[in-house]
């Protein structure tokens, strides 16, 4: 929230007069989470196995478990919050699918509007919700790579959105993972950091653990990412050693992972 590989930030610079656009997508290669898979056990086994097919990179499971979980969200006898949740996994599905398809840009970019259409719907019923909102920076950061005119604006909404989420949820793990994220994707010139991010993923890293129901030592879902982040971030500020111990975290906490695989084969 990988995605995201949502593009780090790119300048794309006509001198001479011409047209300067900054794109900035601060968006997360992993998204934020919503809480309340907890409370709908079908719900979060679906999601599960969809995090599992994304390791894979297997986008027909995927999407099969996309439509499965629009199909309950939907039923008649659903429950208002069911409905909801079911909105935000599907608009969470969808912009896993844009990280899978990031070649084929049309697909990519209608991926990326189903999922902030379908976010902004959500928020103006669920206000307050942070996760949705971070969630919905993400989708913004990333679609900004598919929209030459309006990557600009995209890119600052991404920003807004998620410093929104931050001021609503300063202690959610999720929304304090893609603060991380946006802080370690973002360029310097544009005000990002790897040592401030380390320090955000850090403390995410300690909400997650703290958030893992009492005596349990299972790693909740999006732990494994944030350590990828954390080894990703050390490897940045050239602390290999400290790469290779937190990607081995992240590897026996998702051990089909290949995003995790890949980051252990780039240490030197």
């Amino acid at each position: 929230m990988n995605i995201w590989r949502i593009a780090p930030g790119r300048i794309i610079s006509m001198l001479s007069g011409r047209l300067l656009i900054i794109v900035m997508a601060v968006g997360s290669a992993t998204p934020a989470a919503y809480a309340m898979p907890v409370d709908d056990p079908q719900l979060a086994t679906l999601r599960d196995d969809i995090e599992h097919a994304w390791n894979r990179r297997d986008m027909q499971a995927i999407e099969a478990g996309r439509q499965t979980i629009l199909e309950l969200g939907s039923a008649a006898e659903t429950t208002p919050s069911r409905h909801d949740l079911a909105i935000y996994l599907g608009a969470y599905i969808r912009l896993r699918q844009s990280q899978l398809v990031a070649v084929r840009k049309e697909q990519a970019r209608n991926y990326l509007e189903d999922c902030i259409i379908a976010l902004e719907a959500l928020l103006e019923r669920r206000n307050d919700d942070a996760e949705a909102r971070a969630l919905l920076g993400s989708c913004y950061g990333a679609s900004s790579r598919y929209h030459f005119l309006g990557a600009a604006w995209r890119g600052l909404e991404a920003g807004r959105q998620i410093s929104a989420a931050v001021a609503q949820a300063p202690d959610n793990a999720w929304v304090v993972f893609q603060d991380g994220v946006s802080d370690y994707e973002k360029p310097m010139i544009f005000g990002g950091n790897k040592k401030r991010a380390l320090g955000k993923l850090r403390r995410a890293a300690r909400l997650f653990a703290a958030s893992r129901p009492p005596g349990s030592v299972q790693a909740v879902w999006g732990e494994a990412e944030t350590w990828l982040y954390i080894g990703r971030a050390h490897l940045a500020i050239g602390e290999t050693e400290a790469a290779h111990e937190a990607l081995q975290t992240a590897l026996a906490m998702a051990p089909d992972s290949q995003d995790i695989r890949e980051a252990l084969q780039t240490l030197p």
